[in-house]
């Protein structure tokens, strides 16, 4: 009897070791959902599976822009559903970007899709003048590429803040166009001019609040995790809705704005992109699930 106990007490040890061996870590995050305020996750090759009891994941990307999030989402049979948060207008200098693209320029900064929508626009209509264009990170690359734009440069992180830091030169001049929203944060040219570039900002676009119906409003109450794109998005739920429930963000600007809002819970990977940001949302679930 005592050697069978022996013998069982050693296959528990060994299973517990061996179960903790291929669990997938998190890093600076935690899983509890207690009085933590800040957590962080760290993005996997694999996304782990989870059922959420308490409501769906509400995403808040323009109409028509959730799709990619929803689709690796639903592989693991989690619910979705759209509500978007913003929409575009034109800004006050769309109609100086395309003569303003027939300058000389050392570079074309690019610091989002819908950037890169309307520059592509823009650039058509200024006849396809050859431009070094930089890009913020591989989703705006994408949408550049497939305009027929090679960019010369995509920074380590994909945040204004490290494009601005990392941008090669500044070399004949310096001179950086930087077509935005006008709802863009100041990082970009600011960290650019600090290092001896000259930036023109031309507000091509404009970011505001989407009109919600009431069926929207109600399923917006009844959701277990927000997934949030931008500080423009996060404002606009929040004024909708508050600052719940747990939010998991595309990355840390979009944390940033969720944290100084008031949300308690806020999940984002260490780099912005489509993986990291479903295992955000799958650790917010877990959160949710928690409590």
């Amino acid at each position: 009897p005592h050697m069978l106990r022996f013998f069982l007490l050693f296959l528990v040890l060994v299973m517990l070791q061996w179960s903790e061996a291929f669990t997938p870590s998190l890093s600076n995050s935690a899983l509890s959902c207690g009085t933590t305020k800040q957590l962080k996750v760290r993005a996997s090759s694999g996304l782990r599976a989870v059922v959420c009891r308490n409501g769906a994941v509400a995403l808040t990307r323009e109409l028509g822009k959730n799709s990619k999030l929803a689709m690796v989402l639903q592989k693991k049979a989690i619910e979705t559903i759209e509500i978007p948060c913003i929409e575009f207008e034109d800004g006050d200098d769309i109609e100086r970007l395309p003569s303003a693209l027939q300058e000389d320029w050392e570079y074309v900064v690019i610091t989002s899709p819908e950037a890169a929508g309307v520059f592509l626009k823009g650039w058509n209509e200024a006849g396809n003048p050859s431009l070094r264009v930089a890009s913020v990170g591989a989703g705006t690359q994408q949408m550049l590429q497939q305009g027929g734009v090679e960019p010369v440069f995509v920074p380590s992180k994909a945040t204004g803040k490290t494009l601005a830091a990392e941008l090669p030169g500044p070399e004949k001049g310096g001179r950086v166009l930087y077509p935005a929203s006008a709802k863009a944060r100041t990082e970009v040219q600011g960290g650019l001019t600090a290092r001896g570039f000259a930036c023109t900002r031309l507000n091509t676009y404009d970011t505001v609040s989407a009109t919600w119906s009431a069926a929207q409003h109600e399923q917006a109450r009844s959701a277990a995790v927000v997934a949030l794109a931008s500080p423009s998005a996060v404002k606009t739920w929040v004024e909708y809705v508050g600052a719940v429930p747990a939010a998991a963000c595309i990355g840390e600007t979009s944390a940033t704005a969720c944290k100084d809002a008031g949300f308690k819970h806020v999940f984002w990977p260490d780099k912005p992109g489509i993986e990291g940001w479903a295992e955000a949302v799958i650790d917010a679930l877990q959160c949710a699930e928690a409590k």
